[in-house]
């Protein structure tokens, strides 16, 4: 598959990997891919700003292995949704 990107996404790519947040191309589109992932996996019904926050936590913790950044994105999703569930937000 070939993608073609405009120069405005080729920009916020690089602007990324200069930011050290990932080391490669591919390591950003597979983020975008798990982002979109999660607005559309069912059961997740927390806000855009609840995903963005998640997706921002998983930036920061880069020193974390695979396995580690899953487990904790698990764990904050589950709080999100079960604080949603309750009615109640942080």
């Amino acid at each position: 598959m070939t993608i073609h990107l405009t120069p405005d996404q080729e920009r916020r790519i690089q602007a990324v990997i200069n930011k050290g947040a990932y080391e490669s191309i591919e390591e950003v589109v597979e983020a975008a891919l798990t982002a979109v992932e999660q607005r559309v996996v069912p059961g997740f019904s927390g806000s855009q700003e609840e995903l963005e926050a998640l997706l921002l936590e998983g930036l920061a913790s880069k020193t974390m292995s695979e396995e580690e950044s899953w487990s904790s994105f698990k764990k904050e999703t589950k709080t999100l949704l079960d604080q949603h569930k309750s009615g109640s937000s942080s």
